[in-house]
């Protein structure tokens, strides 16, 4: 039985109790009978819940000790003593109630187990700890999407969404009207967004505020939405969800040791990332791609191409622009190569709030790409299963994405969004080796777009076979990236939550 239930019945119970010492024959009749309507309405509310109860551990034990029909007993006794009152009705009613007390304390308890992501583009970094609890039946686990709402600076309104709709078919959801915090207090609420009300693009509804989020669960765990080489800027450690949280689930021991001076530090647990336990899954299931990309020639290398919310928010102008010409240039390869092209989920919501001058100029794009054929245009909820699919990360210099090409051993290209490199089928006479193009780059094992070194060049060298030398540096040169690589994240999380309830 869910602990918050087992104490509130419990509760009920104990008061019927101390309330039956008040009885006395001096009581006034009307105030007795009262009393012990007010009782009965207790056994009929704690049984109704019993029978809605929906464990099947529950189900069976309240089967077996027939605490229903001793419920249904005691309300006969209470009604006898309204209307005969004794003090020996009044004992068998105590010793009623205690026995009841007994039964359900006997109960074996169930923790309740609250997840609340909001896009479902990152229910990936929560996925594989549901799993976990969802597969312990000690656990009464729920997927709660919550509303979130982005910023539209040309309406100057804030634009409503709820993803409930658009999770994966295995994942039951429950509708957060129908998932009252206050009445359900769960003993875990798990959550991935941080920002409260710091975030001027995308909120989540302010019910779910981590400050709010508090006030209803034993214990609140934060798990990032993204994945990274492992550390932690200081604009995201004064992020006040960290600080509220009582645990936090981080990647590393090193993404730990940068927060050492945080007043979070002893309850940050480094047990890895549920992003690379899903994507390391789907490597080792050697997933394909949807059949509705269409992409029939097998021998091709698939690359990703993903823009994020930093570069347009830097280098706009100069973005878009250099990705028509890459468009325009990169379909020379197309019998080698597919570009499966994957903007940051929230990118155009951004340029909405933060950008507009853009968005004209964006969707332009957008449809240049579509309509032209010049790839895979990519926007599926599941960046996990792109990601195992594809060959090599291209784009955007500083992504999340790029931590989960990097546990997957697969090659990252760098774009340099600053400026064009327009190089395509031109001799390159100062050409690099791509061993010399590949290095450690502070967080990331990459190559950065250049002239001695162009995409061109790197397209040459990946369909040719000659990279092997680099994905053997890349593999010992990330070995710290993150804990429990060999995807059990979420098995960790929950054997040590379950230990430290």
């Amino acid at each position: 039985m869910v602990l918050n239930d087992k104490q509130k019945y419990l509760k009920n119970l104990i008061d019927i109790i101390n309330m039956c010492e008040d009885i006395t024959k001096d009581m006034d009749e009307s105030i007795r009978i009262d009393l012990m309507t007010s009782f009965q309405q207790m056994i009929i509310y704690i049984g109704e819940q019993l029978e809605n109860d929906q464990d099947k551990r529950d189900c069976k034990l309240i089967k077996e000790h027939n605490i229903i029909e001793k419920l249904e007993n005691l309300c006969e006794e209470i009604y006898i003593c309204s209307q005969i009152f004794s003090q020996n009705t009044v004992d068998i009613i105590k010793k009623s109630v205690s026995y009841i007390i007994e039964e359900i304390n006997n109960l074996p308890i169930t923790y309740r187990v609250a997840f609340l992501p909001y896009k479902a583009s990152m229910w990936d970094s929560l996925e594989s700890i549901w799993k976990a609890f969802a597969n312990d039946e000690k656990c009464e686990t729920s997927v709660v999407p919550i509303p979130y709402y982005e910023a539209n600076s040309i309406t100057g309104q804030w634009e409503y969404h709820y993803d409930g709709s658009i999770y994966p078919e295995d994942v039951p959801i429950v509708d957060y009207k129908n998932y009252i915090l206050s009445e359900k207090k769960p003993d875990f609420i798990f959550f991935h967004n941080p920002y409260d009300d710091y975030n001027y693009v995308t909120k989540v509804h302010p019910d779910f505020f981590s400050k709010n989020l508090k006030k209803y669960c034993r214990k609140l765990v934060y798990v990032p939405y993204y994945a990274n080489m492992g550390y932690l800027s200081k604009d995201a450690k004064s992020l006040p969800a960290l600080h509220r949280a009582d645990y936090l689930i981080f990647q590393s021991d090193a993404m730990k040791e940068g927060c050492l001076e945080q007043p979070f530090y002893e309850r940050i647990l480094t047990f890895g990332s549920p992003k690379f336990d899903k994507v390391l899954r789907y490597m080792a299931q050697k997933v394909t791609e949807p059949e509705e990309w269409g992409i029939k020639d097998v021998g091709k290398k698939k690359l990703l191409l993903n823009t994020t919310i930093n570069d347009f928010l830097s280098n706009g102008k100069i973005l878009i622009k250099k990705l028509y010409i890459f468009f325009e240039n990169v379909v020379q390869y197309n019998n080698k190569i597919v570009v499966i092209w994957r903007p940051h989920p929230l990118l155009k919501s951004t340029i909405k709030a933060m950008r507009p001058q853009l968005l004209d100029e964006y969707e332009n794009l957008e449809r240049f790409f579509k309509e032209n054929g010049i790839g895979i245009y990519d926007d599926t909820a599941d960046v996990s299963r792109v990601v195992a699919v594809s060959d090599v990360y291209i784009g955007s210099a500083y992504s999340s994405i790029i931590a989960l090409f990097e546990v997957c051993n697969k090659l990252v290209y760098k774009f340099d969004s600053t400026r064009i490199i327009d190089t395509f089928g031109k001799k390159q006479y100062s050409r690099k080796k791509p061993e010399q193009a590949f290095f450690m780059d502070g967080a990331y094992f990459s190559c950065n777009e250049s002239e001695e070194y162009t995409f061109d060049d790197f397209v040459d060298d990946l369909i040719n076979k000659r990279m092997n030398n680099v994905l053997k540096k890349q593999k010992e040169a990330e070995k710290g990236i993150a804990n429990n690589l060999n995807g059990t994240c979420g098995e960790k999380v929950h054997e040590y939550l379950m230990k430290n309830k």
